[in-house]
């Protein structure tokens, strides 16, 4: 027998029982990779890292390895390679709160409850979790997050500030917003990464999970329905009794009922379009027509005294897509004017300023207020837009408004206008607010 032959002869019971070791230490550590979820973290493990290094310093509770282990099936803590996935329960992490500011408010009358107890809310506020308020009817309302985000309450919305918070593993704060009653618009800032903390909104019966996106969420108490409409990005919806989510894209929405469970996506309408003013009789009152999807089931009207909506003077749900306007003056009448679907899903808005217009240098032109009260050192971006869809600048600098709070841009002829107003909440925090409106003047006397 050759001297290789008797090496191989006492090496081979030991090959398999060396086989046979690896296989099972193989299939031992073969666990699956976490699925990353609002309610844990997923991490990766460093050169350096130990489950009892990472629990003494990043988490909370007497209990909070033994309940490590079990969210991970770990028998034990010291066996665990760099490299591998833990999920981390996310109420185990030691956080730091985090706050909203409010930078936003045309109104004096919003208050934050707190138990039996409420208290006033001004410019500048800082809120943190937990703190529940109450849009009043009429009121224009904003919260900017320390990310960045922000939140535009409708009149008469409610909503939670459920969680803030951050943690020593991620860059954005945890962000749970519950919305009780009303509609709310977010805007999310697009340097949320996706394996950054969640960002939730939730209602009763819905929850919206989402990166870097605008969107709205509405919630009905006395039909307890929820509704989810993306503007831009990517929306995830699920109903409430629902473990699997529905994504919604761009132009898209998911409805839930009160049951809990989502309906199918839906793409959302456009808004209606201006057509056409119709004199009624001897009276100075005009009919103002839109045309619309004929899909809509009813519609979303607003209407306000000046171009930057600071008070809606009366909001409705009208069937058909036309208004009546009592006595037009060269002062606009604005509308917001957007189409709702059967399972009330809201599309894109659209704003018009419609007067009794003036004649000059042959067009007819009205006279544009914006409402400048509670901005504070507000600085305007006013253009008029040309049908190829290029601006011109009429105004890119700091304003000062002179009666009643009031800019009046005169003499503004029938076209397409843009604007954005940004201000000071505070010697260190800037805000804004911006839109769009189309300018009809009707022929008047002159």
């Amino acid at each position: 027998m050759t001297q290789a032959q008797r090496i191989q002869k006492t090496l081979t019971p030991w090959l398999g029982v060396l086989t046979c070791w690896l296989a099972m230490t193989s299939h031992a550590s073969a666990q699956p990779a976490p699925v990353p979820d609002s309610d844990h973290l997923v991490y990766q493990m460093q050169p350096g890292d130990t489950l009892l290094g990472l629990v003494a310093k990043h988490m909370q509770g007497t209990d909070a390895l033994k309940r490590l282990l079990q969210s991970n099936s770990l028998a034990n803590a010291n066996r665990i390679s760099v490299g591998h996935k833990i999920n981390i329960p996310r109420d185990l992490l030691k956080y730091t709160p985090s706050t909203a500011t409010v930078t936003r408010l045309n109104c004096k009358s919003v208050i934050q409850i707190d138990g039996n107890a409420s208290a006033p809310i001004q410019m500048g506020t800082v809120l943190s979790e937990g703190a529940v308020l109450r849009i009043p009817a009429g009121c224009q309302f904003g919260l900017t997050l320390e990310d960045e985000s922000m939140l535009r309450l409708m009149s008469g919305a409610v909503i939670k500030l459920k969680t803030l918070r951050r943690n020593a593993f991620e860059t954005s704060p945890e962000v749970k917003i519950e919305l009780l009653d009303g509609r709310m618009e977010i805007d999310v800032p697009r340097k949320r990464q996706s394996n950054d903390a969640p960002f939730q909104v939730l209602t009763p019966t819905s929850v919206a999970g989402v990166r870097g996106t605008e969107f709205r969420v509405g919630f009905n108490a006395s039909q307890r329905t929820s509704q989810v409409e993306v503007k831009v990005g990517a929306v995830g919806a699920r109903g409430g009794q629902e473990k699997a989510e529905k994504r919604a894209q761009s132009g898209e929405g998911v409805a839930i009922a009160a049951n809990g469970q989502s309906l199918d996506i839906e793409k959302l309408l456009s808004a209606p379009r201006y057509s056409k003013a119709e004199a009624q009789g001897n009276s100075k009152d005009w009919l103002l027509k839109f045309e619309a999807d004929p899909s809509a089931d009813r519609f979303m009207l607003l209407t306000a005294e000046d171009a930057n909506f600071s008070a809606p003077v009366t909001e409705s749900q009208p069937k058909q897509s036309q208004v009546l306007a009592p006595e037009l003056g060269v002062k606009p009448v604005f509308y917001q004017w957007s189409s709702v679907t059967a399972s009330g899903l809201m599309g894109s808005a659209q704003d018009f300023a419609v007067c009794k217009g003036y004649k000059r240098q042959d067009q007819w032109r009205c006279n544009v207020p914006f409402n400048m009260a509670g901005f504070n050192n507000p600085h305007l971006l006013f253009q008029k837009v040309d049908a190829q869809g290029q601006t011109v600048d009429l105004i890119n600098g700091p304003i000062q408004a002179n009666v009643n709070n009031l800019l009046v841009f005169r003499g503004l002829p029938s076209g397409v206008y843009r604007w954005r107003i940004q201000h000071d909440v505070n010697s260190t925090a800037k805000a804004g607010i911006n839109g769009q409106f189309e300018l009809v003047a009707i022929p008047g006397a002159d």
